[in-house]
């Protein structure tokens, strides 16, 4: 690749690069932010819209709304990731975002009395799925191509400001509270950062991706990536590190709170504050360990987290759990997709696309399966469906069923990272062999030089 005189490609002359990351960045701010504030409105909803009607399966219906998202965002990123360079990175963008407001102006629409609720609110989180979808079907390739000798570091500190809106929302949240707005002003508060990125990215120039600054063709793109087995371990392997993250976060607010006696959303707050730090030390992490070694421990850190997330049973024991699982989950997602352009860097958007998909796929498959398994843990902690709707909410007894019902969520959903551990041991003893191979040849053709 052709290099500039300042040691950039060729492809980034000129090209305002610390502007696009901080508008990405902003972007990817949104996205947090409005995941908090959703989870935060979720027991809300549940509450106005399905726990009169349909107390046996609220959970279930809750689950299917919130999961939707995730099932926009897996459909979004899988077409649009091999599209991203035709139609144009900030194109992609710009119309991404419109997208998402127009999603979330549909899910504040619906009111308990509309006889579309339902679909209002099933329609609006999928609206905003299929946008956030492509946001990162364009921004993650746009990243490593700003960036290219710095993927890891770089990629883990642009989703560090997804934590960053989860951290910034908790705040807003309690606001919004005190002021008795309700969950609808709530969840609109995103327009604000929306429409700072809109204005930063108003007539700035983006560069092509890696992919086509590397003369890589669109056939050559599906080639190098699907033609190759161990493309689809990493597949498997994502879809389960997502659920890992995505999973139990969505049911701490509506589970925890009862368990820990704090709200439940707090402790969300807390695991993307641990996130943030995390990330931003990747760069020296990924210096002596590696992408593989980084997953490695961020599944273990995962497990343990989860597996005390169960039993946990006052706020320092859901705290120390809390903080366990948040310095697991902190490298997940943006590792995996940093190791995939690594790995498939002739894949392009594609590669990164479609392990992104893999990892929405999973969780819009098993949040409404969580969903069930929490319905059935109430009614069988209560002993049976009769006695869990005589049961009043607030009330010790009914606490306690919550309860028991949460810790079999975080005691199921702790088998999700452990799985992965024993594929990330294998890929970081394989890498560590390749890396001293290729450097004792290196070394051979040194001395093979000299004499």
């Amino acid at each position: 690749m052709q290099k500039t005189h300042a040691g950039l490609p060729a492809y980034l002359q000129g090209i305002p690069v610390t502007r696009i990351f901080i508008a990405a960045f902003i972007t990817q701010f949104c996205m947090g932010f409005e995941v908090l504030l959703r989870l935060n409105a979720a027991s809300s909803i549940k509450h106005d819209f399905f726990d009169a009607t349909n107390p046996l399966t609220s959970g279930a219906m809750i689950g299917e709304v919130l999961g939707v998202l995730f099932l926009g965002f897996a459909i979004a990123n899988f077409f649009m990731a091999p599209l991203v360079d035709a139609i144009g990175l900030r194109r992609t963008h710009v119309l991404s975002i419109l997208v998402y407001l127009v999603g979330t102006f549909t899910v504040t629409s619906a009111s308990p009395e509309s006889p579309w609720a339902y679909q209002l609110l099933w329609g609006g989180s999928l609206l905003q799925g299929l946008a956030w979808g492509s946001i990162e079907a364009a921004l993650n390739p746009l990243v490593v191509s700003i960036y290219p000798t710095r993927k890891v570091h770089r990629l883990n500190l642009f989703h560090a400001a997804f934590a960053l809106g989860m951290l910034v929302a908790a705040p807003a949240c309690v606001m919004v509270e005190k002021l008795a707005l309700g969950w609808k002003p709530q969840l609109a508060l995103v327009a604000i950062p929306a429409t700072l990125a809109l204005v930063m990215i108003a007539q700035v120039k983006y560069p092509p991706s890696e992919r086509v600054a590397q003369g890589v063709s669109f056939s050559g793109m599906f080639r190098h990536t699907l033609t190759r087995p161990v493309f689809y371990l990493f597949l498997c392997a994502m879809f389960l590190t997502s659920a890992t993250e995505l999973v139990p976060s969505s049911w701490i607010d509506l589970t925890l709170t009862r368990i820990v006696g704090i709200q439940g959303f707090w402790l969300v707050a807390f695991i993307y504050t641990v996130q943030i730090v995390v990330r931003l030390f990747t760069g020296v992490m990924y210096r002596h360990i590696g992408s593989s070694g980084i997953l490695f421990f961020g599944c273990l850190f995962s497990f343990v987290g989860l597996a005390l997330l169960s039993q946990a049973t006052s706020p320092g024991s859901g705290l120390f759990a809390a903080l366990l699982f948040g310095m697991g989950t902190s490298v997940l997602w943006p590792t995996m997709l940093a190791s995939t352009s690594e790995r498939f860097p002739q894949g392009g958007s594609l590669a990164i696309g479609i392990t992104a998909s893999a990892g929405m796929l999973s969780t819009y498959v098993l949040m409404p399966a969580f969903g069930k398994l929490f319905d059935q843990a109430k009614i069988a902690s209560a002993g049976g469906s009769a006695a869990f709707e005589a049961l009043k909410e607030g009330t010790a007894a009914h606490n306690q069923v919550m309860v028991d019902a949460a810790g079999s969520i975080f005691h199921t959903a702790s088998f999700l990272p452990l799985v992965v551990v024993v594929f990330f041991a294998g890929a970081w003893l394989y890498d560590h062999r390749r890396k001293r191979s290729a450097s004792a040849r290196a070394t051979f053709a040194s001395g093979q030089a000299e004499t």
